[in-house]
């Protein structure tokens, strides 16, 4: 299968599937329901006690907090993970950054649970990966999948550690931006939740869902090409258009890219309006808070409430 080659971050802990998105495909293999115990492969517990090794590092780093990225889809977390690096070469100098490590634990085991909506499960199995990521010395975490907050907004136990919300990361831009009218692209799941309503009528801000056409062309073009690594110039006119038709018929004065490939498709260049890019300004906001440049996160999990600063 035709996919991206991105290098594999440091400290990865689990394999990835390429074959997955944010949301399982329709079609799919079957997997194991994954088990709500899940215990770290190293230790036999799920302790989220960090190895005193692992909290620090000599230098100027050790002034920093240690970043895990939670992964749940797979371009989406190596977008994530480069983009972060790159955060750094850009701000700190060549070849510097906080320390990071992604765990992922692969996406087709969570499918058989998000086909039955089944988002307590998804939302153990996500939990696993934020012990683990704890278990390594970070501090916090991000979790580069829109639909997976979908899962990690449901009730239960506090998380091993604080997180940045997507969602409100992005809706605290679009605010900062001056918007009043976001247009929301991503999977059919993220269009049919309410995350990114949510969170943007929080700011005062309004969300705007494509028509459910325009819905099943954006989902379609997800699963049959961008996970798989096809960007096609029929692809990018087809979400071109239906951007324009948010602008002019809906009155959008931006698009939130909340899906991790569709910035792979569609650029600022691209857009007829701005774009909010979820995953790069994800990224950008856990850089801000490694290095103490942003207040640091306290959301473990559940309803965003209070909203994150």
């Amino acid at each position: 299968m035709n996919q991206h080659a991105s290098p594999p971050p440091a400290h990865a802990t689990g394999p990835a599937d390429p074959e997955h998105a944010e949301h399982p495909h329709p079609q799919h293999r079957e997997h194991p329901e994954q088990p709500s115990n899940l215990i770290t492969p190293a230790t036999g517990t799920t302790d989220p006690t960090p190895d005193p090794a692992l909290t620090s590092t000599p230098g100027p780093s050790s002034t920093w907090h240690h970043l895990g990225i939670l992964a749940h889809s797979t371009e989406g977390a190596a977008l994530s993970f480069l983009s972060f690096c790159q955060e750094g070469f850009h701000r700190l100098g060549d070849h510097d950054h906080p320390d990071v490590t992604l765990d992922y634990i692969p996406f087709g085991r969570s499918m058989p649970a998000w086909d039955a909506g089944d988002h307590d499960t998804v939302r153990r199995t996500l939990a696993a990966s934020v012990t683990r990521l704890a278990r390594t010395g970070a501090a916090f975490f991000i979790c580069p999948d829109n639909t997976a907050h979908l899962a990690l907004e449901r009730p239960g136990d506090a998380l091993a550690l604080p997180g940045l919300h997507i969602a409100e990361v992005v809706a605290d831009q679009a605010a900062r931006d001056g918007r009043t009218r976001v247009a929301v692209l991503g999977t059919a799941y993220t269009m049919a939740g309410d995350v990114y309503p949510r969170a943007l009528a929080a700011r005062g801000l309004t969300a705007e869902l494509p028509s459910p056409q325009d819905r099943r062309t954006i989902n379609d073009i997800i699963f049959r090409e961008l996970v798989n690594g096809v960007f096609t110039d029929h692809s990018r006119r087809a979400y071109v258009d239906i951007i324009e038709r948010l602008a002019t018929e809906r009155g959008c004065d931006a698009v939130a890219l909340a899906c991790t490939e569709i910035p792979l498709l569609i650029t600022p260049a691209d857009s007829p309006l701005p774009t909010l890019d979820s995953t790069r300004l994800l990224s950008s906001a856990a850089f801000e808070a490694a290095t103490g440049a942003r207040p640091f996160p306290t959301w473990r999990g559940g309803p965003t409430t209070p909203r994150e600063p």
